[in-house]
């Protein structure tokens, strides 16, 4: 079996810092004896460190999928880069972060994030901050979450990174695929699994028509797991 998993919401609770999102050791021996099992892959918005300075060692068993897709690794060696990308200088914008307690500005490879859960002040104003920088810098795509805008300078996204991680694993459709995640990032993900036959699982409320089933959190993500 292929399974699948994001990481902040489905994996990890969202919290209001995204540097603060760490793994409790249980639940990541849970995975390293999963990933020994079947073929285990988090798919991920953020780059190789903000993921690893949350995440820890990462056991050799387990594959990560990181920036939307860009990139794989193997533990926390990397195997191969799937889409080239080129950021643009993000000085300005660190600059008027700077003016916004609460927002964090997150660097990635081929996008950026702003984070603004713990921002008391009107959401339209980190809007405007995002939307006047990414009209000098235009990207490819903007990515909205919860409480969260990115802008992405590649030509990749989850589902386009995990047809790639198939490729790479010589995917001959046998294998059951699964797809476990919480949040709009998340969907170009289900879109891609649901049309290889895969199953796909969102976290929270609303499921979306992308999903084929719902879970109420991540405790239940591990239950579900855990019957695998």
């Amino acid at each position: 079996m292929i399974v699948l998993l994001d990481y902040d919401g489905t994996l990890v609770p969202i919290v209001e810092d995204p540097r603060k999102a760490f793994i409790s050791p249980q639940k990541k021996e849970f995975l390293k004896e999963l990933s020994r099992k079947h073929t285990v892959a988090i798919v991920t918005g953020r780059d190789m460190r903000s993921f690893s300075e949350v995440f820890g060692d990462i056991p050799e068993s387990l594959y990560v999928i990181t920036s939307h897709g860009a990139k794989l690794y193997k533990g926390s060696e990397l195997i191969k880069t799937f889409f080239p990308y080129k950021v643009p200088n993000l000085k300005p914008l660190r600059e008027k972060v700077k003016t916004l307690p609460g927002v964090v500005l997150e660097e990635k490879e081929g996008c950026f994030a702003l984070h603004f859960r713990n921002f008391d002040g009107n959401e339209e104003t980190v809007r405007k901050v995002f939307e006047d920088f990414i009209k000098k810098h235009p990207p490819v795509k903007v990515i909205e979450g919860k409480k969260v805008l990115e802008g992405v300078y590649g030509e990749f996204d989850k589902g386009k990174g995990i047809e790639e991680f198939l490729k790479f694993l010589g995917w001959d459709k046998k294998q059951r695929v699964v797809y476990i995640g919480d949040d709009t990032t998340d969907l170009d993900a289900m879109r891609e699994v649901k049309a290889l036959g895969g199953e796909t699982v969102f976290v929270g409320k609303n499921k979306p028509p992308e999903a084929d089933k719902a879970l109420g959190s991540v405790e239940e993500v591990y239950e579900f797991l855990s019957r695998l």
